[in-house]
């Protein structure tokens, strides 16, 4: 089984040490092959919106850099994770960018959700289980409260977690998430 971890290069506090150990001890206990990428702002390039990944080269991003390797890494894997830093109540920038830039795994047409808003449809049948892991030291409630609102809203079937310095919280919280591919129709 493979699990691919990413986290922000720009943002290498404490508490990210302690989170990617404490990840990356849980996840070789349960049997998974580990590749860790960390993104800053030099690489990769932020997505242009040129649409080439739909028109040019369905599902293939057009820019040549990174993110086409880690794309098949992330296609390949059984899960991927992300560290993040929570910064005003969001995930970094580094972060962000490389959640953008999977654009070319789902399909250009639109359709509307329960709730009224759109999201582009998937493209492939089944993806990577993805957890998104916040962590900051002394966040305050409202950044913390915005940071799952926000990423929740916009990410369906994505676990969203915080970490503080607990690690009790996060080991038991990921031993009762399936950490396997998830299909697109679950």
């Amino acid at each position: 089984m493979q699990a691919l971890i990413i986290s922000d290069k720009e943002y290498q506090t404490e508490a990210f040490h302690q989170l990617n150990q404490l990840v990356n001890s849980f996840l070789i206990r349960k049997g998974f092959s580990l590749t860790e990428t960390q993104i800053d702002r030099r690489d990769p390039a932020f997505c242009m919106g040129c649409f080439g990944c739909w028109v040019k080269k369905p599902g293939e991003c057009v820019i040549d850099d990174k993110m086409g390797q880690i794309n098949q890494i992330f296609m390949n894997s059984e899960l991927t994770l992300y560290l993040s830093p929570v910064v005003f109540g969001q995930f970094s920038a580094n972060i962000k960018n490389t959640l953008d830039r999977w654009i070319p795994n789902i399909l250009p047409f639109f359709e509307t959700r329960p709730d009224g808003s759109t999201m582009h449809p998937a493209r492939y049948s089944s993806y990577p289980k993805q957890i998104i892991i916040g962590y900051g030291e002394e966040l305050s409630d409202d950044e913390t409260s915005l940071f799952l609102d926000i990423t929740m809203k916009h990410r369906r079937k994505v676990e969203v977690l915080l970490y503080q310095g607990d690690d009790m919280e996060i080991t038991e919280t990921l031993s009762e998430i399936e950490l396997r591919k998830v299909g697109v129709n679950l």
